[in-house]
This record gives structure tokens, sequence and C-alpha cells, in this order.
């Protein structure tokens, strides 16, 4: 007698197919050193930590702003940290760590704010910054204080270490553009694969001023005495 032959019904077989694991794209990370240089000389490694560098996508990828606000602390007259990356969407606060009066404001244009002024263990409200781009923050009441807040569409960025090295993980398969950001250098880019590769040599010079002139929140030059005042 001929054994008769099975056929498994077709939802079974499709249940099958899908349960199959598929592999996982593979997640790769970028290595790399940043160097900064003036007037051709080599300095610190640690004023690499200065710099952002941040990978653009190809394509667009889903943004996650963090649920608590990113703090720029007002310390010795001074905003600490100086450079700031945050994703797009991104609350900033200000908290007061000195005796005395503080402001932030920003006249950049599509981030413009002004917090007002706040004492001591005071913040002001938060700030959500929702265009991409580098945003001017300054204290309306001591002309030596500023702030970069780097607003970034990529959750693909870092600040290099004390010796200037930079690991960006976690990349996407597409590639994109990799940038290398200072306040007081040129723009630096490079077209990026999506594959592992070599580490990535940065080097930066540094040409424009620390402080460049500034007008206050009403446009107008800086009475001298407030930077004086503690």
């Amino acid at each position: 007698m001929t054994a008769r032959r099975m056929r498994m019904p077709v939802w079974v077989a499709l249940s099958l197919v899908l349960s199959v694991p598929t592999a996982p794209l593979q997640a790769w990370e970028l290595q790399g050193q940043v160097r900064v240089t003036a007037q051709g000389r080599a300095l610190r490694a640690s004023e690499a930590q200065q710099v952002v560098v941040y990978l653009q996508p190809t394509d667009p990828v889903p943004l996650s702003p963090p649920v608590e606000p990113v703090r720029i602390v007002t310390s010795r007259k001074q905003f600490a940290p100086r450079v700031t990356p945050v994703l797009r969407g991104t609350r900033v606060v200000f908290p007061n760590q000195d005796p005395i009066l503080h402001n932030a404001f920003s006249s950049t244009p599509g981030a413009v704010f002004d917090v007002g002024l706040f004492g001591q263990g005071e913040q002001g409200e938060p700030v959500t910054l929702l265009q991409p781009g580098l945003v001017n923050v300054f204290c309306n009441v001591h002309h030596s204080m500023r702030a970069y807040v780097l607003v970034l569409d990529t959750p693909y960025f870092v600040r290099p270490d004390a010796q200037g090295r930079f690991v960006l993980r976690d990349l996407p398969a597409q590639g994109g553009m990799l940038h290398a950001w200072h306040e007081r250098s040129a723009a630096w880019k490079l077209a990026i694969a999506g594959t592992q590769q070599a580490a990535i040599d940065v080097t930066l010079e540094l040409t424009r001023r620390r402080l460049p002139a500034h007008l206050n929140k009403l446009g107008k030059p800086y009475p001298r005495s407030h930077d004086n005042a503690y």
C-alpha cells in the first residue's frame, strides 16, 4: 500500500517562514581623532573637547528628545558647558549657581528667547529649541558670557574626550556626512559610507576670536561696569 503524501497547510508553512529569525543589520561604529591647531601649531588635546562631531544620515531617522531639560549652568560668570549639542526639540534650562543675577537670551533667528533675570538657585522657564542650527546664547548682564547650543536633527553626535578621541556608535547602514564643528574654525565635513572603516583624522585650524563683538538683547552696547560687578 502506497503511503499517502501529506501536505502541510498553507498557514502552517507561512508561520514557519515568518518565525525563521533574520540576521539583524550589523551596527557599526566610527572612531577618530580630533586635533586642533592655531597658526599651524598644535594646541592642547583637551581643546578638542569643545568640538562637536556628528554624522548626518543620508536619510532622516526618528528623533527622541530627552524628557528632562538639558542644563547649561551659569557659574563664575560663565556658561558651563560652553558648547552643548542637543537634539531638535530638546528643552534647555540655565540654572544660576552664582550669588548674583544672571540672564540668558538669544537673538538667533528661529531661536529667539529671553528667560529674564534670575538669582542664585533659580533657572527660569525651559526653552524648547525646534530649529536645527547654531544658537548663540548670551547674558544681558555680563558681556563676556557666551554659550553655543548646536541643535541637530541627528542622534549620532559626540564630543571628543580629553585626548581628542571620539567614537560614534550604532550608526545607520546608509552612512551619511560626517561633520566636525568648533566655534573658532571653518566647517569640516567628510562623506562616510555605511560600513566599518579606518579611524578618521580631523584637524581644525582656529582662526576666529574667542569672544566676537556682540550687542545686548536690546541691540545696544554693554555698559563696561556690568562685567566687573560680582
